[in-house]
């Protein structure tokens, strides 16, 4: 898939001055904090799937022995999920589709989600694209508000990322994104991010690093991140959209400014392998074989550890570090 085929974002995407717009009323749906975290670590996404299924995967009050089978099945699916037993959540939603069609357009949301999870992307490409539909699922006109489009549409990049259809992610999260900015609200970060990784993933790294950049910059001025007084879940996300610039950096040649942003990146968050691995590798490819091992030894001694760092196909194919980058891990690695 050639990168030709697919068009950038306009930059900066629903900020002006380089501040989030203010918000009108809109579907709170649209806006980022109840958008699908596409792009995110596995355990954000599933804290936000909880959120975004809202009534669909509300954990119900304690089934009483006279509750209905579809109070049963809900409770089943959420307890499921929160277990991240996924199988059983998806038995349970698919259950709840058939048996109780007054709702089955929320189920068949929860069941899309779960499916991605577990990896049935087709299934969950098909089950968006019905709740896409211009007809409801029961064939009258969808009266969809803008804020179900925006999860619908992510959603359903998420699972044709699954399936490497970079082209067909990419145009699902421009439509989330153009859907944010009709209802006047910023970007949600880890959107942007996952529009890094489409851009990445068609080889073209200057389209990748402008969003990388876009998205660790609205991390950063972004609100409905906190945890009672904790930000750790938007550091999470700066740090990891952080990283994915500095890679591409070093993808486009430009060694310096990655290793400089990864200095930063680990200076932040100290506990990041990913980080320490990096420079590990610019540095030995760079000439500083000690400065290389110390950075090894630090990233092999963080919380992590740099297990999964020796193993080069999670560095290409789960962590999607850029060619150069995996060449020069690769060099290093055949000294240790």
């Amino acid at each position: 898939m050639g990168s030709a085929a697919i068009q950038r974002p306009p930059a900066r995407l629903g900020v002006a001055g380089g501040r989030p717009l203010p918000p009108r009323p809109s579907p709170r749906a649209a806006c980022r904090a109840e958008a699908p975290r596409a792009g995110a670590p596995p355990r954000l996404r599933r804290r936000a799937a909880l959120a975004l299924f809202g009534s669909a995967l509300a954990l119900p009050p304690p089934a009483p022995a006279s509750a209905s089978p579809t109070e049963a099945l809900q409770r089943e699916a959420t307890e499921a999920y929160e277990l991240a037993d996924f199988p059983r959540a998806y038995r349970a939603l698919s259950r709840l589709c058939d048996e109780d069609p007054a709702n089955r357009a929320k189920w068949l949301e929860g069941k899309a989600q779960v499916g991605v999870d577990l990896k049935q992307f087709q299934a969950s490409v098909e089950d968006y694209t019905a709740l896409l539909s211009p007809t409801d699922l029961n064939g009258n006109p969808s009266t969809l508000d803008a804020g179900a489009q925006a999860r619908f549409h992510a959603g359903r990049a998420l699972a044709y990322e699954g399936q490497y259809r970079w082209k067909e992610a990419l145009e699902d999260y421009q439509a989330t994104l153009s859907l944010a900015r009709a209802g006047n609200f910023a970007p949600d970060p880890y959107v942007v991010n996952s529009v890094g990784n489409c851009f990445a993933s068609a080889g073209d790294w200057v389209g990748a690093r402008e969003a990388y950049l876009e998205s660790a910059a609205l991390f950063q001025t972004s609100r409905g991140f906190r945890n009672g007084a904790s930000t750790t879940q938007r550091l999470d996300g700066a740090v990891y959209a952080s990283a994915n610039a500095a890679l591409a950096a070093a993808q486009l040649g430009d060694e310096a400014a990655a290793e400089f942003e990864f200095r930063n990146v680990a200076r932040r968050a100290p506990n990041s392998a990913d980080a320490r691995a990096a420079l590990a590798a610019l540095l030995y490819a760079s000439g500083r074989v000690a400065d290389a091992e110390e950075q090894w030894e630090q990233a092999c001694t963080r919380n992590v550890g740099c297990g999964k760092y020796r193993d080069l196909d999670y560095v290409k194919r789960v962590r999607r570090w850029p060619p150069t980058m995996v060449e020069k891990l690769e060099a290093f690695l055949k000294i240790q």
